[in-house]
């Protein structure tokens, strides 16, 4: 048993006599979606830090085969297959129960089981891809503050956001009254999710204090003095107040803003509730401000450095990502051998270590990730490839960037698509078990690792850097 093993056992122990049984506590992988971005952000670093590709979607080369072929009859045929699947794999409204807080934070650090260590940094906080990039960069573990449950639901009509609000509540209540430590938002998406939220029910829970499971690694796998990076992310969304603890999110990073989701406008109709808006953080990507203080406190009290990484969007991490591997070259006196182009949760930081790509994670495939792209092809290096892989979309809607107008952003740079077939694509949905094994083949054909890992020191001078930059 390593010193992970043996440290969290110790004060597993210790801890007994508040929770029912082990099995309660581990159970959280019967319901925490290990397909959300969360979830993927922290397995991609995992299987990263072992030298490692995450995987794709689970089913394995037939089921590639078989949804390539659907994908290949019509984009109806697809929605079809789709939410056959969605039905099937919606977690059991019954384990609403058994949702605790520290078996959510057992599952995450048991992604790290047996890595060595310990470690000079960690980073704690809100999740997206390009902090995937950032951990993997620095050789480091991930924590997240959010957790997604995707509930299977009676299939409701996608714009009845009253019936899914009332399912919403249903499902929040058991979470919230055995967790006083957990905050739940009932996220809506009737655009970009028109079609899982059919039949699921998103209920993202965000932690308000660090759980004993997450302080005990901390405790045995940073090294005295080491650096906890907090990822405090104000990507802001205005969101309905239900209760103390609960919040309701119409809508999420796209093309369209909150007010035009709540509103409405010629595109779409507007859904509204009968309840107090208020400002909070983005339910996906956004920090709230109680666990950055738990996490902070703790860090002072054990004498661990507090290092605030503090941005105004996913964009803002993905940006950061990229400038690191641009150092970590520059450390080794190498060229990069091009870019990777990842969305949402595409997502496999193996590939940058193990072929020196640059990293540009887009947080999503509608329009404001293209203007972010834009943004960015200006640093990507000259004559170099660039990999791109655009997540397709199970619900295309008018903010859902076609792939010319993605192609046309990268042109004069030679661009690989990586496992999307053009003609099928955003209804490509084999890509998703593609993606993973082209773009390890590519990979173990250029191989050119990066041996340097970036330091807290090196990894704050590059956040100053983008601070003080117009």
């Amino acid at each position: 048993m390593d010193i992970c093993s043996e440290g969290i056992a110790r004060i597993w122990r210790s801890w007994r006599s508040d929770f029912p049984s082990a099995e309660t506590a581990l159970s959280a992988s019967r319901y925490v979606d290990p397909a959300d971005s969360s979830a993927v952000a922290m397995r991609a670093t995992a299987a990263a830090l072992r030298g490692e590709f995450l995987p794709g979607v689970a089913g394995g080369r037939a089921q590639e085969w078989l949804t390539g072929l659907i994908s290949l009859l019509s984009s109806r045929a697809v929605r079809w297959a789709v939410e056959q699947a969605i039905r099937r794999r919606g977690t059991d409204p019954a384990l609403a129960s058994q949702v605790r807080a520290d078996a959510l934070a057992l599952w995450a650090i048991s992604l790290y089981e047996g890595l060595p260590g310990p470690f000079p940094a960690l980073l704690l906080g809100a999740p997206n891809g390009g902090v995937a990039h950032l951990a993997a960069a620095l050789g480091v573990p991930f924590l997240s503050e959010h957790f997604l449950i995707s509930f299977r639901s009676p299939a409701i009509h996608p714009d009845d956001v009253a019936a899914y609000k009332a399912r919403g509540d249903g499902l929040a209540r058991p979470i919230l009254d055995r967790n006083p430590d957990l905050a739940v938002v009932n996220h809506y998406d009737p655009l970009h999710d028109r079609l899982l939220i059919r039949h699921v029910n998103h209920i993202r829970v965000k932690l308000l204090d660090l759980p004993p499971a997450y302080r005990a690694f901390v405790q045995a796998r940073l090294e005295p003095g080491g650096a906890i990076l907090f990822i405090d992310c104000q990507y802001p969304w205005r969101q309905y107040r239900v209760g103390e603890r609960h919040t309701f999110q119409v809508g999420g990073l796209g093309g369209v803003d909150d007010e035009e989701f709540i509103r409405g406008s010629p595109f779409i109709g507007g859904w509204q509730l009968d309840l107090p808006l208020e400002v909070q953080p983005e339910s996906e990507w956004g920090t709230l401000p109680r666990f950055r203080q738990a996490a902070e406190e703790f860090a002072r009290e054990r004498g661990y450095r507090f290092v605030v990484l503090r941005g105004d969007s996913p964009e803002h991490y993905a940006e950061l990502a990229f400038r690191a591997h641009r150092l970590l070259s520059e450390k080794e006196g190498r060229p990069p051998q091009g870019v990777l182009v990842d969305c949402f949760t595409q997502l496999n930081p193996e590939a940058n270590r193990l072929s020196r790509l640059l990293s540009c994670w887009l947080p999503f495939n509608c329009a404001d990730s293209l203007a972010f792209l834009k943004r960015m092809v200006s640093h990507f290096p000259p004559g170099h490839p660039v990999l791109f892989a655009p997540l397709p979309s199970l619900s295309p809607s008018f903010d859902t960037v076609p792939l010319p107008r993605w192609l046309e952003a990268l042109e004069g740079f030679s661009v690989m698509l990586v496992g999307v077939n053009p003609r099928l694509y955003p209804f490509d949905v084999a890509s998703l078990f593609r993606f993973p094994r082209e773009l390890e083949a590519w990979c173990r054909a250029h191989p050119d690792p990066v041996r340097a890992q970036l330091t807290v020191e090196e990894l704050v001078a590059c956040a100053e850097e983008m601070s003080v930059e117009p």
